[in-house]
């Protein structure tokens, strides 16, 4: 048997060829972005049903409690405008989430350090004395320069303002992430079914979650097809192209598929109501975590009334 003998095929030896193919690769970079983000969507769901299949503090508790529990926390947030009350609440999903076995770090990472803080720095031009007047902190312009008789500067009232506003978003967030972290999907609108919400609503709630991960794995077929058939440069005109004609049929798919979707689940007998092989009861823990709450907001809208 003869010895195969193998050539590097000319072009590789070419200089500049090397370059030539970092250069070819970085063409086709959306492409590979676009990958990463919509793996994201799947990474993300598999993180939750990680923490949410722990048998700790509050994924031990029934779904129903912790719907109204978190609810009552996050309609409070929203009505009262006490700092220090504001304060607590951010607090106590903090409480739960590390009593429920999440990281600290990755927690404080997703809620705090994104929404909450862009939020604030966003607010800050509302926070001066041309919108929010008051006691000055500190000036901007002093007053006289510029035609500004009063000056620009930051009051008390403007800093709370935004402040109050960013807290507000943090705490919204941490309760939402809190319940998905810790409840399963099913156990979720499960609870929404119990509490006697129209099940219009949960059915919707229900595809669109589900259609997410469908209409994800579409995409993601899409894109590799693409890049496996992708040879040479690519002009950011053809990625646009390519882009918006991916959209278009994407759009399509979901169409038809969710009309054969409802026609089969239609053949299966559903009726529109949501059937549950869990069957929920309150415990004695639920019942303590529904006192414990209760009296957590007593003294917070106590507290909020008199300071």
């Amino acid at each position: 048997m003869n010895d195969s003998t193998f050539e590097v095929p000319t072009w590789l030896l070419e200089k500049g060829a090397e370059q030539a193919v970092k250069l070819s690769a970085s063409k086709t970079h959306f492409i590979k972005k676009t990958l990463k983000h919509i793996s994201e969507v799947f990474e993300n769901e598999l993180f939750c049903e990680q923490f949410a299949g722990k048998r700790l503090f509050l994924q031990s508790i029934d779904p129903r409690v912790k719907l109204v529990s978190l609810l009552a926390y996050l309609i409070l947030s929203n009505f009262t405008a006490n700092l220090a009350v504001l304060f607590a609440l951010a607090v106590i999903p903090l409480l739960y989430a590390k009593l429920s076995g999440i990281a600290m770090k990755t927690y404080i990472r997703r809620i705090w350090l994104y929404i909450p803080v862009l939020i604030f720095v966003f607010s800050i031009p509302a926070a001066t004395s041309l919108f929010v007047t008051g006691k000055p902190l500190f000036y901007l312009v002093q007053p006289g320069v510029l035609n500004l008789s009063g000056g620009l500067y930051f009051s008390a009232g403007g800093i709370t303002v935004a402040l109050r506003a960013a807290l507000r978003a943090g705490i919204s967030l941490s309760l939402g992430f809190l319940l998905l972290l810790t409840t399963r999907w099913s156990q979720i609108t499960g609870g929404l079914s119990s509490l006697h919400i129209p099940l219009i609503f949960i059915s919707v709630l229900n595809m669109a979650y589900r259609y997410i991960f469908v209409i994800t794995v579409m995409a993601t077929d899409m894109m590799e097809a693409r890049f496996l058939r992708t040879v040479g440069k690519l002009k950011t005109a053809e990625n646009r192209k390519f882009m918006a004609h991916n959209v278009a049929q994407l759009f399509l798919k979901s169409h038809f598929l969710s009309e054969e979707v409802y026609d089969a689940m239609c053949c299966r007998g559903f009726t529109g109501r949501m059937v549950s092989l869990n069957q929920v009861k309150i415990k004695n823990t639920d019942v303590l975590f529904i006192i414990n709450n209760s009296m957590i907001l007593l003294i917070l809208i106590a507290a909020g009334r008199l300071f």
